[in-house]
């Protein structure tokens, strides 16, 4: 979703939701004083009832705090307008992930709570200038209100989650993505997609500007295609959206116990530079180099215009944009953002998994954007040509296993 239909949708929201649950408040409240359930109870028990539904309305507020926090991250569209806002400052300030996200529910709560105070007023203020209205009645009102406001919060996020597909089993990278899942589903073994994909990166090194920095943007917690580029790159900046990832490749980088192996996609990559039988020590020597060569880990968001605040003659983003979301122009947005990071006349490394509406981690379907070919030279144009024989589409044969029977392979150059 475009920036400007994500402010135009949230404010939409923010009018019918809170008109919704103003309406829906005040009329259980209302309902639940005529009903005269609680009528005659003593002040305690009310009082107590009061405070209970408090306590339901917290959980229903829960609820809805969690999915729109997965509803900013997915689209950057919110229920809420205030807590658009509040995540779009902390997002430009911080970065993505825990500091956006307590942001916006911190704005959402104070909005949900200063609510409140018309309410007390109205209640409390017709039981002193009436005396039709006690003040138990006015209690009662309250409490009615808020067990209203708590089924409206629980019925928003499960609408909410709908929207994003989560009932159709899409996880959320903000909550449900595991590094260690990842790793060891798709990286015990160099499988046919990354077979492909490592061979088109080693020949298409031979293309890139020597002896300058190269980008990896959305790497996730991996390093499979960096050592590719370990001899061309005078330095090897590595970017990604979630703090875990980058986390697990700095395991790697300082030998910490317990880090992944990527022993075999370092020979398999040697392999495809003419080494075909490299020994243990040039393994360890590539390592070595990438190591040496890796100086910048940053954590970057595709929603931003600018996710980085330079540009690189070679910029990577394999499986990146069209894994992160599983709409179409969300991911449009992404490749703009991304590709915009390419110096004049640079180099734009992709891969993507095509025609993948989701792709299996640990159990969980994370969302894909579902594009092809076409979608991808749409997306790079006007700006980008892939070069030589154009977008490759490489049959894998992983949907069984993994979601997903083909990808693309496109080196392209800005013009």
């Amino acid at each position: 979703m475009s920036p400007t239909a994500a402010w135009a949708a949230s404010l939409a929201a923010t009018v019918a939701s809170t008109y919704a649950l103003d309406a829906w408040a005040a009329a259980t409240g209302a309902g639940l004083v005529a009903s005269g359930l609680l009528a005659g109870l003593g002040r305690q028990t009310v009082v107590a009832f009061l405070l209970a539904s408090y306590t339901a309305w917290v959980f229903g507020l829960r609820a809805n705090l969690r999915a729109n926090g997965s509803l900013l991250a997915a689209t950057g569209a919110s229920t809420n307008v205030l807590s658009k806002l509040a995540y779009d400052v902390a997002r430009r300030r911080f970065g993505g992930g825990r500091a956006a996200r307590l942001a916006a529910a911190v704005a959402y709560t104070g909005t949900e709570v200063a609510k409140e105070v018309p309410y007390y007023l109205a209640a409390f203020g017709a039981a002193v200038t009436t005396d039709s209205i006690t003040t138990d009645e006015a209690l009662v009102f309250l409490a009615g209100a808020n067990l209203g406001a708590a089924c409206y919060e629980g019925a928003l996020a499960r609408l909410t989650r709908t929207v994003l597909g989560r009932d159709r089993g899409h996880a959320s990278f903000d909550t449900d993505w595991v590094p260690a899942e990842y790793l060891t589903d798709y990286y015990r073994t160099v499988e046919p997609d990354e077979i492909a994909t490592i061979a088109f990166l080693v020949d298409a090194m031979r293309h890139a500007e020597r002896d300058q920095p190269i980008l990896y943007f959305g790497t996730g917690p991996t390093l499979h295609h960096v050592f590719a580029c370990a001899e061309t790159a005078s330095e090897i900046h590595l970017g990604d959206y979630l703090p875990e990832n980058l986390a697990e490749i700095r395991r790697w980088i300082e030998r910490a116990p317990g880090a992944h192996d990527w022993r075999p996609f370092v020979r398999y990559t040697l392999q495809c530079e003419g080494n075909t039988c490299p020994t243990d020590d040039e393994i360890t020597a590539r390592e070595d180099l990438t190591r040496a060569k890796i100086t910048i880990l940053v954590r970057v968001d595709a929603h931003h215009p600018r996710p980085v605040n330079r540009s690189y003659p070679t910029v990577v983003s394999a499986y990146c944009a069209d894994s992160a979301t599983g709409d179409r122009a969300t991911w449009e947005l992404f490749m703009r953002h991304i590709t915009g990071l390419v110096q004049p006349g640079g180099l734009f490394l992709t891969a993507a998994l095509r025609r993948c509406r989701g792709y299996t981690v640990g159990g969980k379907t994370f969302p894909g954007a579902d594009i092809d070919e076409r979608d991808l030279r749409a997306a790079l144009r006007p700006d980008f040509e892939p070069v030589n024989e154009g977008i490759e589409v490489i049959p894998t044969a992983q949907r069984g296993s993994h979601g997903y029977a083909a990808i693309l392979l496109c080196r392209a150059r800005r013009a």
